[in-house]
């Protein structure tokens, strides 16, 4: 007979909790893009009687072209890298752009003033088919640009950099690296999370004229961030063990925020109006005493998220810890009772007879008589 094969076949496409941390990341990064990309500023040349009127072709942005393929060859480099990370990771990720630039075209395609969305609606009924031709037109150039950027960074990860970190030297800088990551895959994740997240904000301080951008991120996009990747942080085993370490992140996360929210609020261009706490610092900028409530403001906002994500998911855990040593105390103590013991032992005595006696099929041998018998009798 063949013998069966112990080793079988892994799936192609997976999908697992790495997965799950780099769609979330990259979906928060679009939102940011979406929102913060001028997509529903108006053009130069548009007028009044052209308010409501999207222009004749696809929207071409530098956040489509530059910002998001960037981050997007960066995600699927890192999971290349990683021993969990499968094809279905890039192609997950290369559609989530088009999706959502294609919405973002077909809703908020720079017109005068913002439509609401009867106003949106009564244009799609009227002329819908030439902006959702040119949407169309365009999400399949993007999605053909994304797949080919996310696959070839997936295989350069896959094929190539993660060579250099199969079986890497564990007195190395990345061999104590890569054993500090699978230690704790949702502590590594956590703090990548905030990382890219925080340094997302940075980048949004540092470019010109995207200061619109940081204001929605740390309203829209910082405190849910901060809400989720404190709320996984806490619910590792370690957080019930180590309970004050733990809590570092999460204070790490919202302290962390206070230079950006002052390098992002405190600056403006303009005059120092009299009546106001302000400060010079160059030829026309100055810096405002006076946003130091808003940036308290953020603060506990931040606090706020962290501490409830936090909280809760570590209450949550510990009670499901102490209901599961709940009920196999009380399995312990019904085994002590004589009623327990009793029933202990029926049990065992049943398995004992179910294997020595029910189970045992009689054979010739059992009722025959000894085939020598009459043998040695004589004998």
């Amino acid at each position: 007979m063949f013998r069966a094969s112990s080793h079988s076949t892994k799936p192609a496409f997976t999908w697992n909790r790495a997965h799950w941390i780099g769609m979330v990341a990259l979906f928060v990064l679009l939102l940011m893009l979406v929102m913060g990309s001028n997509m529903f500023v108006p053009e130069e040349g548009y007028n009044d009687a052209l308010k409501m009127t999207p222009p004749d072709r696809f929207v071409w942005l530098t956040s489509m072209t530059v910002h998001w393929p960037i981050a997007l060859a960066a995600a699927n480099l890192i999971l290349g890298l990683i021993r969990t990370g499968s094809p279905s990771f890039p192609l997950a990720s290369a559609l989530l752009g088009p999706l959502g630039f294609g919405w973002a075209n077909m809703r908020l395609t720079p017109t005068r003033v913002y439509r609401d969305w009867d106003d949106w609606l009564a244009l799609m009924r009227s002329d819908g088919l030439r902006p959702v031709g040119q949407t169309m037109y365009g999400m399949a150039v993007l999605t053909m640009t994304y797949l080919s950027v996310a696959f070839i960074c997936y295989a350069i990860g896959r094929y190539g950099l993660r060579v250099l970190f199969v079986d890497p030297d564990p007195r190395s800088m990345s061999g104590r690296l890569l054993a500090w990551v699978r230690a704790d895959t949702v502590r590594f994740g956590c703090w990548l999370t905030l990382a890219v997240t925080y340094g997302l904000l940075l980048a949004m301080i540092i470019i010109p004229g995207q200061g619109m951008a940081g204001v929605l991120m740390i309203n829209f996009v910082v405190p849910p961030v901060l809400l989720v990747t404190c709320g996984a942080y806490a619910s590792r085993t370690a957080a019930l063990t180590h309970p004050w370490r733990t809590l570092l992140f999460p204070c790490i996360s919202v302290l962390a925020s206070v230079p950006l929210l002052g390098a992002l609020i405190m600056p403006y261009q303009g005059v120092c109006e009299p009546g106001r706490n302000c400060m010079q610092v160059t030829d026309g900028w100055y810096v405002s005493w006076d946003a130091l409530d808003d940036i308290r403001f953020f603060v506990m906002l931040f606090a706020v998220a962290a501490v409830l994500g936090f909280g809760a998911v570590w209450l949550i855990h510990r009670f499901a810890r102490a209901f599961r040593r709940s009920g196999h105390m009380a399995l312990s103590s019904s085994e002590g009772t004589p009623a327990g013991n009793a029933t202990a032992h029926c049990a065992r005595a049943s398995t004992t007879t179910s294997t020595n006696g029910a189970d045992h099929v009689p054979d010739a041998s059992d009722s025959a008589p000894n085939a020598n018998g009459p043998t040695d009798a004589i004998r």
